[in-house]
């Protein structure tokens, strides 16, 4: 068991992460006030109450700013996929992994990020980055927890729940109607889990349609 002094972030890493966190913050203030056009380095900067050349020392680009909770989101999922009992199902896993995901804040900033994302492609681009990512770090995972397994059905999997975290925001967003809100986050949260448990089903619905008697 780790001591209070290795477990608790020194207050040099505290104010870190705090001006981190306040970029990150001012980025998509600026982002929802008035999207893409006005993200500049130095309105970003100052609503952060940073300067401009700390700005940088934190993050490459302003879009780098802004992927940091969909790299943070991936990197807790895959942690908390890592976490799970051994004996739990793969799949199984998955889903209680993103399930676990309930903090509003977490999802909140990638939701937004994704709805603006699409007419952005270097952001598109950087988000497709850490989706990629994310499925190395899977293929890593699942490797350890089934080493008979080959490397392919490794990677296959781990391409697979990658793919269905980004089919439930594709039709998460098709199908929002309303503002990006509490209740709109939840379903996406939900959507995610439900996408998961497509491939640990086996795809019931498909199923159901295929066992259907064909027409003359």
């Amino acid at each position: 068991m780790s001591s209070p002094e290795t477990s608790t972030p020194s207050r040099r890493e505290q104010n870190k992460t705090a001006t981190r966190d306040a970029i990150v913050h001012a980025a998509f203030e600026r982002l929802n006030a008035g999207g893409f056009a006005s993200l500049t380095a130095e309105s970003v900067a100052e609503a952060a109450g940073v300067s401009r050349r700390t700005l940088f020392n934190y993050f490459p680009s302003i879009e780098a700013a802004l992927n940091e909770p969909t790299k943070q989101l991936l990197d807790r999922a895959v942690a908390a996929l890592d976490g799970m009992d051994e004996d739990v199902e793969l799949l199984d896993a998955a889903v209680e992994s993103i399930e676990s995901l309930v903090e509003p804040a977490y999802l909140e900033p990638v939701a937004t990020l994704y709805l603006h994302a699409a007419a952005h492609p270097q952001m598109a681009r950087m988000q497709l980055e850490a989706w990629n990512t994310c499925a190395e770090q899977l293929t890593q995972i699942i490797t350890a927890r089934a080493p008979q397994g080959t490397e392919l059905a490794a990677m296959v999997l781990a391409h697979s729940i990658v793919g269905a975290g980004k089919a439930a925001f594709a039709q998460w967003s098709q199908n929002l109607t309303g503002p990006l809100d509490a209740q709109s986050t939840q379903l996406l949260r939900t959507t995610l889990a439900e996408a998961i448990a497509q491939l640990r089903d086996g795809f019931p619905s498909l199923q159901q349609r295929a066992a259907q008697p064909r027409k003359a």
